[in-house]
């Protein structure tokens, strides 16, 4: 057989690299073992690339036999891949890109998508707890029309007042309420026959605005001129406040390169920075919003990263 149609048939059909179990890391020197599937695979080839685009260096190459493996990291590598070596030097599929900064360490969670939304509820109040874990009423629309309840047809008049202003007599009150803040409707209606029943009573709190997140960097970035450069060691942390209802969560999307925007997703502190790095290796665009616990959505605030050619 043509030994050029045998070499592309084993790089379809083969797959070299079955399984590569991290045991531990040190800052220079990676320590794991591979162990090979099929019998022909005698060696392992390394490439070692200081940035993620490899058009702009040649890298640095190592080769190892299957087994337990201690591969050094020389000063500037920040990535590298893996490919198996088989009899007659048929090679196979290099792996992704591996960083070595995170490699061995525990994944991080899978993130967890957020919809945007509101309470699905009919309700014009709902509760919400609070810190002290008592229920407060929040109204869930801008209006309030009091309809009285009767069992038989006839003409009835209702007097209310609002947050102990001035009694005013309606045949159908609606009310709006545009302007975030604690309000205390009383109300009380009488038929035409002069029968009142008893005053009715709500208190609760209108909350139309969304939460306003700030995000800084940990440790602080340098900065130059208008440009903040970010290294790899830095921690985006984001903090979002809500005097309201109170906050429900913090969420993401990003946009990475050429690739389509992706869905939201809750931000979680401690993963998921790190788990956009390690995701992107293009330049990026990243959106944050926060909402509440009525539904209030917060304006996305953007944050563009460019990579450059240390791959940061």
């Amino acid at each position: 057989m043509n030994p050029i149609i045998l070499f592309r048939a084993c790089l379809f059909v083969c797959l070299f690299l079955l399984a590569s179990i991290p045991i531990f890391s040190e800052s220079k020197t990676i320590k794991f073992t591979l162990e090979p599937d099929r019998d022909d695979i005698i060696q392992y080839e390394f490439e070692l690339w200081k940035q993620s685009s490899f058009d702009l260096e040649i890298p640095f190459r190592v080769l190892s036999n299957p087994g337990k493996i201690q591969l050094f990291i020389p000063n500037g590598y920040e990535y590298f891949r893996i490919r198996a070596v088989a009899k007659r030097q048929v090679r196979g599929f290099w792996t992704d890109l591996y960083t070595v900064s995170t490699f061995g360490q525990p994944k991080p969670k899978e993130p967890t998508k957020v919809l945007s939304r509101k309470p699905n509820t009919a309700d014009v109040l709902v509760p919400i707890s609070n810190a002290k874990g008592t229920n407060h009423f929040f109204l869930t629309e801008n209006k309030i029309q009091v309809k009285p309840i009767l069992t038989h047809p006839m003409k009835t008049s209702v007097r209310y007042r609002l947050n102990g202003g001035a009694w005013k007599t309606t045949k159908l009150p609606e009310l709006s309420f545009s302007k975030d803040g604690d309000y205390k409707l009383e109300y009380q209606v009488t038929n035409e026959l002069g029968v009142s029943d008893s005053m009715q009573v709500w208190e609760f709190s209108v909350d139309n605005t969304p939460p306003k997140t700030e995000f800084h960097w940990q440790p602080e970035t340098y900065k130059k001129s208008s440009i903040q450069y970010v290294s790899k060691n830095s921690n985006l942390q984001l903090t979002a406040i809500d005097d309201g209802s109170g906050l429900d969560t913090i969420r993401f999307r990003t946009t990475c390169g050429k690739i389509p925007q992706s869905d939201w997703f809750e931000w979680d502190q401690k993963n998921s920075w790190m788990g956009i790095l390690n995701s992107c290796f293009n330049d990026l665009e990243i959106e944050i919003s926060a909402i509440d616990r009525l539904g209030n959505e917060e304006i996305p605030k953007k944050i563009y990263l460019k990579r450059n050619h240390q791959g940061n």
